[in-house]
């Protein structure tokens, strides 16, 4: 037997290989048992029974944490905390605790395993800047600490309100409150279970046999006792072995939040935006929400299952505060969610050894239970106290998104496969035949040779240089998939190189490289872990060494979760090692940000730093965003999956990455037209938009399916067109401050409770909200207008009540809204491609709130390089007040803008558009200036006029105003 079955296991490799080479994608759909339920997980089995017995028994758990108080050391300049924590069940195990004040009213808390028999992974200085931007925490200003009846209490400031964090001393929680109510607890239920590092052969003290008969609840005892040890040692799924050579390391606690019913985040799941419940009597979930990186075909609508990104940030919500959480790991993870009514007084924390909390009533709360499978316990709280604050203490430490090129938020045209030059050229014509403008031309691993990345089909594309600047002769690039897999072939250049380089990811014994099966059949993975791996992979970008490529070809990353056809659960083995002698488990949702990063890195180098990389990735995790791009992987094309395209898009847009999208009429399968118009229709209006498909569905660019369908489509296009000066600045607003480009309605209203649950309207930027069209021949939709604003639609500008509205959804329209009190910059005139509207003129689109003003912001720059770090930018503030609409400059660090940016990047204004006046004005005069030529136009209803001022002889990048007589 044991002769015969290696063979056996090589036939079968053998066909799977050729089966992955010659099948479609389409082949490989989902099979949900390729993937485990929590049940299926041992660390995961084991987390939840802890939790479980700390529920049911907590006597019966050894485990009781304390702080040891001789160590405890403060420093209450710094902000900081130094204790050790001990398990009295495990005395000799020590860990070490660090308590961080943070500036931007953030508290970071970590808890390191003291002398483990091997390190355990953290991203942590100096490997912090894999996930997180800043190496050296930001000490908080105006803290206090010190200990106080029993407890360690840090005392500071959150917009005006005394916020307090204490740590029970001789059992460890950490309570958070705010004006002395609280807000967030962790470890409150004692579900925190630290597996330590340990021998195989260490002795294991057994569990007492209980003596008669048991009860039902003695019997779930000794059950979830057994579960606590289980698959510590090795474990297989899918015939798959984990050998687990270092036994348990996983980490569980709980965290949760009194008072905040609703909670968001943990990208990416097909699922709702406020996440449902995963325990409790009513939940619909059972299994937890699963963070863990995974290549999943046409994936499952409703469901907690993970899939192409992971970011372990939650963000807690209620009408009086917003908190947001960020557990630093990137090893697997599963999140239970249980909705729990919380008394204050019956608050574990709330005594008086940790300090006073407010009496008041039961409140619904949330309850969240953590398991991580190895690693340390890191987490940052973010206090907030609105979602805006909480996007920008994220983005602050996990990274500012990129500024992307202006033309990378203009549309692009994908498909699997444009088969050769020629195909490209017809397509690329054929937009400018049926007057649509696009930027970007993709590529697929058809255009490779042999899916060895970063070379060319010589056959079907023997001139890749003249067909790229066939497109950017008219301002157009062309992007090519870079797939992580490389090819096992010493006749391929970067095959060859890597290997002997020696940076491959190697095999479970540290020696020999990983060999997997993926699109090239027998494949190698470069370890990104490695510094100079990403170095070598960055080089790959060069001009001299991509042969072909030009400087307006950029790149994407599909494929970097990692996916691995012939691995457990389609990826790497966990017991897979990299540099620095870790585990695949370690790393594994840090791998394909890692490929992102060094792929962006090296689109820096070709270049010099002089032009900003547009690099597209499947894959993502915490400070994905400083890179670019993503998207939501492989949908179909049917209502639902275009549905949940917008809180999927707005659970990641929270979690730091703005910019995203989903692949626009579905990637699997043929959409009618209808559903294809609807999706361009809702597409123009998220922050990444691409149409893309499968190489096996029909041909689908905008123009194939007729009238009136190409015209809708067009129209559709072209709105997004016209609307990329308002887009940009929400860009460059991100990079400022986190805050997400594609918003939910609770960021812009979070004390409007009928926000809270919505998850199929969104806000593009502050300005414009959209009511997207998901169901088939709808004739109408509800759609629900804050009350806080007034509204206008965005299509006519006449005045809309506030509340619930029905409005009618014929074809052609999309119910979009303009938000009372803003001012949306536009470029009215459509050219081919958006670079060559970057100096065409601005039309300004004024909307006045009830007080009949009104204000807004517009940011230009070249749109391709760096030198707006330097300076080269114009920012201007528009306001509307009392009749007159001032124009103002503006710079980030308040200095004076340089000289000859009007003439190098400001653009007149020829259009102004002004709806919410009552009456028609008298005239309209530029201040200092002459009168201006204006049409008025009343509405119907009583809805007051629009006001159209044509050519008002003002620049962008000038100081003005023009008074509006009334």
């Amino acid at each position: 037997m044991a002769s015969t079955a290696p063979r056996a296991a090589l036939a079968l490799l053998c066909i799977f290989a050729v089966l992955a080479i010659l099948l479609p994608r389409g082949v490989f759909m989902v099979k949900r048992h390729d993937f485990k339920r929590c049940d299926q997980s041992g660390f995961c089995i084991r987390q939840r029974a802890y939790a479980d017995l700390a529920d049911l028994a907590p006597t019966s758990l050894a485990a009781s944490y304390s702080l040891d108080l001789p160590s405890i050391m403060i420093d209450s300049t710094a902000g900081t905390v130094r204790a050790r924590l001990v398990d009295a069940a495990r005395p000799s195990v020590l860990f070490s605790l660090e308590l961080d004040l943070l500036a931007e009213s953030t508290v970071r808390l970590r808890v390191i395993e003291e002398s483990p028999i091997r390190s355990r992974h953290q991203l942590h200085p100096p490997t912090s800047d894999q996930a997180l931007a800043l190496d050296v925490p930001k000490p908080a200003s105006g803290s206090t600490v010190k200990v106080v009846d029993g407890a360690v209490r840090a005392e500071f400031k959150v917009a005006g309100k005394e916020t307090v964090v204490s740590l029970g001393i001789e059992a460890f929680k950490v309570v958070v409150t705010s004006a002395g109510v609280p807000v967030l607890t962790m470890n409150e239920f004692g579900y925190l279970h630290y597996e330590h590092h340990r021998n195989k052969s260490d002795p294991v003290e057994p569990e007492p046999t209980p003596e008669g008969e048991l009860s039902e609840a003695e019997k779930e005892i000794q059950r979830l006792k057994g579960q606590i040890t289980k698959d510590m040692w090795e474990e297989s799924f899918g015939g798959k072995q984990d050998s687990k050579p270092y036994g348990p390391t996983s980490i569980g606690i709980d965290i949760n939040f009194p008072g905040s019913e609703h909670v968001y985040g943990l990208p990416e799941h097909a699922s709702s935006f406020a996440l449902k419940p995963t325990r409790g009597a009513e939940a619909p979930y059972t299994d937890p929400y699963r963070l863990y990186n995974f290549d999943v075909f046409e994936y499952e609508l409703d469901n907690p299952m993970a899939l192409y990104g992971s970011i372990p940030f939650l963000m807690a919500h209620s009408a009086e505060t917003t908190l947001g959480v960020l557990f630093i790991n990137s090893a697997e993870m599963w999140v239970d969610v249980e909705k729990v009514q919380s008394d204050a007084d019956k608050l574990a924390l709330g005594d008086e050894k940790s300090g006073p909390v407010s009496s008041k009533a039961a409140r619904p709360s949330t309850r969240t239970h953590w398991m991580v499978e190895s690693g340390i316990l890191d987490v940052m709280l973010f206090l907030g106290p609105k979602p805006h604050d909480v996007s920008n203490q994220l983005s602050l430490y996990s990274g500012r998104s990129a500024m992307p090129q202006y033309f990378a938020i203009g549309y692009h045209q994908c498909r699997w496969n444009y088969q050769d030059e020629q195909d490209v050229a017809d397509v690329d014509a054929n937009f400018d035949v049926n007057d649509i403008p696009y930027d970007v031309l993709w590529l697929d691993i058809e255009h490779t040779d042999g899916k060895r990345y970063l070379t060319w089909d010589s056959v079907k594309f023997p001139t890749p240089k003249a067909m790229q600047e066939g497109l950017a002769s008219k301002g157009r690039k062309m992007v090519t998939i870079v797939d992580p897999h490389i090819k096992s072939d010493d006749g391929y250049r970067v095959s060859k190189k890597a290997k002997d380089l020696d940076l491959f990811v190697k095999g479970p014994n540290g020696k020999d490289s990983f060999d997997g099966w993926c699109w090239p059949g027998s494949s190698n993975w470069i370890d990104y872990v490695n510094p100079d791996s990403r170095k070598f992979w960055a080089e790959q970008f060069k001009y001299s060494a991509y042969e072909g490529s030009t400087p307006s070809l950029y790149t994407w990353n599909d494929m970097n979760e990692p996916s691995v056809f012939n691995g457990p659960e389609i990826t790497m083995p966990k017991d897979n090692r990299h540099y620095g002698d870790l585990e695949h488990r370690d790393v594994h949702n840090l791998y394909g940000a890692l490929v992102h990063r060094a792929t962006y890195e090296g689109h820096l180098l070709r270049n010099d730093g002089t032009d900003r990389p547009f690099v597209l990735s499947r894959a993502y995790f915490i400070g994905t965003q400083r890179y670019g791009a993503i998207w939501t992987g492989d949908n179909f094309a049917q209502w639902d999956h275009l549905d949940y395209s917008v809180p999927m898009i707005l659970s990641t847009s929270i979690a730091g990455v703005v910019f995203s999208g989903a692949d626009v009429g579905g990637f699997f399968g043929n959409p009618e037209p209808q559903l294809l118009v609807r999706w361009y229709q809702t597409g123009v209006f998220q922050p990444f938009f691409r149409a893309h498909a499968h190489i096996d569905t029909k041909r689908r660019e905008p123009w194939l399916f007729g009238e009136p369908y190409t015209s809708l489509i067009r129209e559709a296009v072209r709105t997004r067109y016209r609307l990329l000066p308002y887009l940009y600045t929400l860009f460059w607003e991100a990079n400022q401050n986190g805050k997400p480009v594609m918003r939910p309605l609770v960021s812009e209203f979070p004390e409007d409770k009928n926000t809270f649950d919505v998850d199929y309207l969104f806000m593009l930027g502050s300005d414009l909200l959209v009511a997207p069209v998901t169901v088939k021949d709808a004739p109408s939709i509800e759609v629900y207008l804050p009350t806080e604003s007034n509204w206008y639609d965005y299509a006519t500008l006449e005045k809309v009540n506030s509340g619930t509205i029905t409005v009618e959804t014929p074809l052609e329209k999309t119910p979009v809204f303009l938000r009372g009190g803003s001012i949306i910059p536009r470029r009215d005139r459509i050219r081919r491609s958006s670079t060559l509207t970057l100096k065409d003129p601005f039309t300004l689109v004024i909307a006045l709130d009830a007080k009949n003003s009104a204000s807004g912001q517009l940011y230009v720059d070249d749109g391709r390089s760096y030198e707006h770090e330097k300076g080269a930018y114009i920012l201007t503030n528009f306001v509307f007040a009392n009749g007159v609409l001032t124009a103002t400059t503006a710079r980030v660090d308040g200095a004076k803008q340089p000289a000859g940016l009007v003439e190098k990047l400001g653009s007149r204004v020829e259009r102004l558009i002004l709806t919410g006046l009552k009456a028609a004005p008298k005239s309209v005069v530029v201040k200092g200036g002459s009168r201006l030529e204006f049409q008025s136009e009343t509405l119907s209803g009583g809805g007051g006029v629009v006001v159209t001022v044509k050519d008002p002889k003002v620049m962008i990048g000038e100081s003005w105003g023009i008074e509006v007589h009334v």
